[in-house]
């Protein structure tokens, strides 16, 4: 439960017993922003709980303390908020940790005598940040909203998009002794209660403190968590995280954190952009395979320059053994321990220039690249050959639109570096074999993350290639499949003098 030191406590013991239980859950008098506000209402004793600066004064003001001090007549709940309170949500509870939850979340408490339990009002004013755009997820054509740390102002802009009651959001909490607010966001009908029940069961068993960050519970209800590839896939942009509604996903989403995850996910999502549904489906499926290559030129190109200069010279042409030859003799660092020393020297360039001010991040990356790429190659550290490999091998790394895949790429990367550097050949197929059977065994809530293809499933022909939209006629193999048909009869209105 979120408070253990509230549990099975009920406001049920009179005005002066609920008020002495409030004040001792909310360290009153000790802790500063908790605010006590006792007045008459109706000619009996009443008092408001909430927290200085979580709460709008104005509202508290305008809509509770203002009518409850005018209002007169005989006190009674229904009658308060048939007649005298004229805020918009209001609950009445018993229940003394849903009453300090609720306090600590922004809202405020009202009890009085004669009242049982008490009235807890949404009177919300905490600052938060506005609507921007996308930072990760940019895009050239397409929406420029992004989530905020704002849970309510994310639904609020999936529900712009979505104008439907499908749309359905269930409230939970993760956290044992500071609950943070969690969403589960899925269209009725389209998403399979199976996958949801699973869901909500590794909600309710994550058994921590606090949970401070969507990352954190990501590691919290994923399938295997030494697993190199990310079985959830993270957005920030409302009209992704549409689209995975309506291909049978479920999005959970949590205050503070402006990204959504969805699941079950696809490993061919990964090589997804935003972008790719607004342009024409030959320049998606262009950009995909350019994504495709990008991740084959990063994972394979480091390790074959390493395998081939070190164990396999005579698979090469004689020209470029001759050109590689020569430059190795000017150099004392052996190609191994060189391309394995660049490419960690090109990770930790990019990520000096992602945690510097974003002001000079681009500038830092390229001069930082450029400096030490022609300092290296005039002190004749390394060949320049193996700069322009790496360089072009960190290129491939960043066209992944997924920030998450991209890092395991990396890491990847390295792995099959070692294992040219060790074996040759063989160790870069073993090194290979291993991370493929690791990738065919890996699942998503449960579903097998290499489907549709291997296992084959019904699927939506918008996969590694983007099929035109009138061809994509199919939800996502993990929708319902009562739902799996996205439309009827013709989905493109056809010149009839065509037919």
């Amino acid at each position: 439960m979120p408070f253990p030191t509230l549990e099975n406590k009920a406001l049920t013991g009179g005005y002066e017993e609920s008020r002495r239980l409030i004040r001792a859950a909310m360290r009153i008098p000790i802790s500063e922003d908790a605010v006590e506000r006792q007045f008459t209402l109706m000619g009996y004793p009443a008092a408001l709980y909430y927290v200085d600066g979580l709460s709008s004064d104005d509202k508290i003001q305008e809509y509770i303390l203002r009518p409850c001090m005018r209002a007169e007549g005989a006190l009674s709940q229904e009658r308060l908020l048939r007649q005298v309170l004229p805020v918009g949500s209001v609950s009445p509870t018993l229940h003394l940790e849903t009453v300090i939850s609720r306090i600590y979340g922004g809202d405020a408490a009202l009890i009085a005598e004669g009242l049982e339990g008490a009235l807890v009002f949404d009177v919300k004013g905490f600052v938060k940040r506005g609507v921007q755009t996308p930072s990760t997820e940019t895009v050239v054509m397409g929406p420029q909203e992004a989530f905020t740390e704002s849970l309510r102002d994310n639904i609020v802009l999936l529900r712009r998009i979505m104008h439907t009651p499908s749309l359905v959001s269930e409230e939970s909490s993760v956290g044992t002794r500071i609950p943070s607010r969690v969403c589960l966001l899925y269209l009725d009908g389209v998403a399979r209660q199976e996958d949801l029940a699973e869901l909500r069961r590794r909600l309710d068993g994550c058994n921590v403190d606090y949970v401070s960050s969507m990352g954190m519970l990501e590691q919290l209800l994923e399938d295997n968590p030494y697993s190199l590839i990310p079985q959830m896939i993270t957005t920030e942009r409302p009209d992704r995280a549409a689209s995975f509604l309506l291909s049978g996903q479920i999005l959970i989403g949590m205050e503070n954190a402006p990204q959504l995850m969805a699941v079950p996910m696809s490993l061919t999502q990964l090589f997804h952009a935003p972008d790719d549904s607004a342009l024409r489906f030959q320049y998606g499926s262009f950009l995909r395979l350019l994504r495709l290559v990008g991740v084959i030129i990063s994972l394979l190109v480091p390790a074959l320059f390493v395998a081939l200069t070190s164990y396999h010279m005579a698979g090469m042409p004689l020209t470029l053994l001759t050109s590689v030859q020569e430059a190795q003799s000017q150099v004392p660092i052996a190609v191994f321990p060189a391309t394995l020393s660049m490419l960690v020297v090109f990770s930790l360039i990019n990520e000096a220039s992602s945690r510097i001010p974003s002001v000079m991040g681009g500038s830092l990356g390229v001069v930082s690249a450029l400096i030490l790429g022609q300092a290296v190659a005039e002190a004749d550290l390394v060949s320049p050959l193996l700069i322009v490999l790496v360089a072009l091998s960190g290129l491939g790394s960043f066209v992944m639109p997924d920030y998450a895949m991209s890092m395991a790429m990396r890491i990847a990367q390295l792995l099959l570096v070692v294992a040219a550097g060790v074996a040759g050949y063989f160790g870069i197929i073993l090194c290979l074999f291993i991370l493929i059977l690791r990738l065919s065994s890996e699942t998503s809530l449960r579903w097998p993350l290499s489907a549709p293809f291997a296992p084959r499933r019904p699927r939506n022909p918008d996969q590694l290639l983007r099929f035109p939209v009138w061809r994509q006629r199919l939800r996502g193999y993990t929708a319902n499949p009562a739902s799996m048909l996205r439309a009827r009869g013709r989905m493109r209105a056809w010149d009839q003098r065509k037919e």
